[in-house]
């Protein structure tokens, strides 16, 4: 939390005051509280997540503080306010299927919350993230170092953030209208996802790519799904083409499928584990249209392959961020944003209470308009600062409201 002026209507970028209406400064807040809610809306405060175990999705932060050699560690909400409270944290954001490490061998101290934890928590999964940085440029967001704010996209395979433009798109931003995205590294993983053509991704082809679609009978393999876009090459050729889609390891598509669907004959293998040539089949980031997982293939061969790749969420219907926000939001009790609390409680008060709440508002305001002042521009204002300032206050108050001791 940076110094400012709270109830001004003038937000500080650099040396720049940006002059902004009561209305906007209520709309940034009413936002900030909605994203909040979406996002830590499933979340305790005060029971560590760890009994529920591997949860599907959840907040997680990582302590700086208490970051040792053992290793990376995240910790859920409730044991990010308990027990370590007053600590530097990284906020994470959500990850899938991971377990509270609090007070586990990669801690020095153990849970306040929950005692008799396994000293580790062998199926969770960490990314560079967890130590504070992220894209293939690993640095910190925001980045003190950089000027350029540029907008940054979580890819829904990694979980890692990347900025826009290290992502290796064609053009100078993501497309507009998208429900999630694939990072370029993921899909040279992953590299069948290429198979399911334009119909998946939000962004445009180029021509020669939008002519290439094939339709792909039900009799021609055991696949619950069958409609394909594929080149010509591929739907007349059905000798095994090896190397044309490398992953990062050098192994063409074509040799995963080998070793992975059990030596199966190209004539039998699923169309969507075929190996393709064209430009289409070139590895790239891709961002994926509105139901996308919904039309992912299902046969034994794709769910062997999902599997043994251990992405088998793919297939989870409540995996998706979007899907995890709207059960959030949709499950938050009806008491609404805190202004708007505000304003309820302010209109049931009678007319006298109302001028009095908002007199001693405005006398709070510039109190600690006044107080916040000695901070300057730079320094971080720290929850202890504000603590201070509120017992300041309540003494103030409970000095004024002694009657003298005599009177003259």
């Amino acid at each position: 939390m940076t110094s400012g002026e709270p109830g001004t209507s003038q937000f500080t970028e650099g040396e720049e005051e940006v002059p902004i209406s009561l209305n906007e400064y209520i709309e940034a807040e009413t936002q900030l509280e909605e994203d909040a809610r979406a996002v830590l809306g499933s979340s305790d405060a005060q029971n560590c997540s760890y009994a529920k175990g591997y949860v599907k999705r959840q907040a997680l932060y990582t302590c700086v503080t208490c970051s040792t050699e053992k290793g990376e560690a995240g910790i859920c909400l409730a044991c990010s306010l308990n027990c370590h409270d007053g600590h530097d944290l990284y906020e994470l954001y959500t990850k899938r299927n991971f377990r509270c490490d609090c007070g586990n061998s990669k801690f020095e101290t153990k849970c306040k919350l929950l005692a008799g934890k396994e000293v580790v928590n062998t199926d969770n999964k960490y990314n560079q993230n967890f130590t504070g940085v992220y894209c293939v440029c690993h640095r910190p967001y925001p980045d003190p170092e950089s000027e350029d704010d540029r907008e940054m996209i979580q890819c829904c395979v990694c979980e890692d953030w990347f900025h826009d433009n290290h992502l290796e798109l064609d053009s100078d931003q993501a497309p507009a209208d998208y429900e999630e995205m694939i990072c370029v590294t993921c899909v040279r993983q992953h590299a069948f996802l290429l198979n399911y053509g334009s119909s998946f991704v939000a962004e445009k082809l180029s021509p020669t790519d939008e002519k290439v679609e094939v339709s792909v009978t039900k009799s021609e393999h055991d696949c619950k799904n069958v409609k394909q876009e594929t080149s010509d090459d591929a739907a007349t050729d059905t000798k095994p083409k090896v190397n044309s889609i490398s992953d990062d390891t050098g192994t063409s598509l074509h040799d995963v499928n080998s070793q992975s669907i059990k030596q199966e004959p190209e004539a039998k293998l699923c169309p969507y584990l075929k190996t393709h040539k064209g430009s289409m089949y070139t590895p790239r980031t891709l961002f994926m249209v509105a139901e996308w997982r919904t039309k992912l293939c299902t046969c034994s061969q794709c769910v062997q392959l999902y599997r043994e790749k251990d992405i088998e969420f793919l297939l989870d219907p409540e995996d998706p961020n979007h899907v995890y926000e709207e059960a959030n939001v949709e499950n938050a009790d009806g008491d609404g944003t805190s202004y708007e609390q505000g304003m309820s409680a302010l209109s049931s008060l009678d007319r006298v209470q109302q001028v009095e709440l908002i007199a001693g508002y405005n006398d709070m305001k510039e109190n600690l308009v006044e107080y916040l002042r000695k901070f300057g521009s730079n320094k971080v204002i720290r929850a202890q600062d504000i603590q201070e300032f509120f017992t300041d206050l309540k003494n103030k108050r409970r000095k004024l409201s002694v009657p003298p001791s005599s009177c003259s």
